[in-house]
C-alpha cells in the first residue's frame, strides 16, 4: 500500500477498482495508485487522518506525460508538419476539452472521490474531470512505465488528430483564395499537382498555386482536395490575409 494513504480499501473500493480496470483495459500491479488517483483534493482534506495525500501530484505528473507523448505521436504521424502546426495540434489534442471528453468515455467522474463540497460540480466540471484523467495517466505512468500510457492514449491521439484535421478542412482556403485573385487582379488561381507518392493507402499529394506572377506556392496532403486547400492557405499567408 501506498505509503501516502493510510486506509484498507473496502471491498466495494476494490469492486469499484477492478471495474476502473475493466473499462481502461488495464492491470495496475499497485492498485493503491490508481485509488490515489481519483482521490480529490477536497476528499482528503475532510478525512486528512487516513489520507496524507491527494491525486495532484499524480496529476502533475501526467500533464507531463500527456505532453511528452501527444508531442511524440505528432512527430511520427506528420513527418513533414512544421512546428507551428505541431504545435498547434498538440495543444488542441491536450487541452481540457479534449481529456474531459476522455475521462467522460471512461467514466472517470463517476470514481473520483470528493468532498461535499465539490460532489455536485464533480459530474460537470471540466476542470475537474480533466484534471482526473491527468492523474491517471501519472498513476499509470508510475506502475507500468511511458509505453503501456503510450499503448493506452495512442488511438485517442489518433482520431483527435482525425477531428482537428476535419475541422480545419471546414475552412475553404480554395474560395477565400479565389475570391480575393478575382477582386484584386481579375484572374482565377491555378492548381497543378507537382507528385503524389506512397502505397496506395498512404498516399501523400504535392499541389501547388499560382496566380499569374503575383504568387506561387504549394502545400501537400493526405489527398488531392486537402493538397489544394493546404495550397490555397499558404497562399493566403503569403498574400497576408490569415
Amino acid at each position: 500500500m501506498s505509503n501516502t494513504i493510510r486506509i484498507k480499501l473496502s471491498p466495494e473500493r476494490i469492486a469499484n477498482l477492478k471495474e476502473l480496470q475493466s473499462i481502461t483495459n488495464t492491470n495496475f500491479k499497485d492498485v493503491s495508485l490508481l485509488h490515489l488517483a481519483f482521490v480529490h483534493r477536497s476528499f482528503a482534506n475532510e478525512d486528512s487522518d487516513r489520507y496524507l495525500s491527494d491525486n495532484e501530484r499524480l496529476e502533475f505528473l501526467g500533464d507531463s506525460v500527456l505532453g511528452i507523448l501527444a508531442a511524440e505521436y505528432l512527430y511520427k504521424s506528420l513527418p513533414k508538419g512544421k512546428e507551428g502546426i505541431l504545435a498547434k495540434l498538440k495543444s488542441k489534442m491536450v487541452s481540457a476539452p479534449a481529456i474531459a471528453k476522455l475521462s467522460r468515455l471512461y467514466r472517470f467522474p463517476e470514481f473520483l472521490l470528493l468532498g461535499k463540497g465539490e460532489k455536485e460540480k464533480g459530474e460537470v466540471n471540466l476542470n475537474l474531470q480533466a484534471d482526473c484523467f491527468e492523474a491517471f495517466l501519472g498513476a499509470l505512468y508510475l506502475d507500468q512505465g511511458l509505453n503501456s500510457c503510450r499503448i493506452f492514449l495512442t488511438p485517442h491521439f489518433q482520431k483527435m488528430e482525425k477531428v482537428v484535421e476535419n475541422a480545419e478542412e471546414t475552412k475553404d482556403y480554395k474560395t477565400i483564395l479565389q475570391e480575393f485573385c478575382q477582386k484584386k487582379w481579375k484572374k482565377l488561381p491555378e492548381y497543378v499537382l507537382v507528385k503524389e507518392e506512397g502505397p496506395d493507402h498512404d498516399k501523400e499529394f504535392l499541389v501547388s498555386v499560382s496566380c499569374g506572377q503575383y504568387f506561387q506556392t504549394s502545400g501537400d496532403g493526405k489527398n488531392k482536395r486537402r493538397a489544394e486547400q493546404m495550397a490555397a492557405k499558404s497562399a493566403l499567408r503569403i498574400l497576408k490575409l490569415l
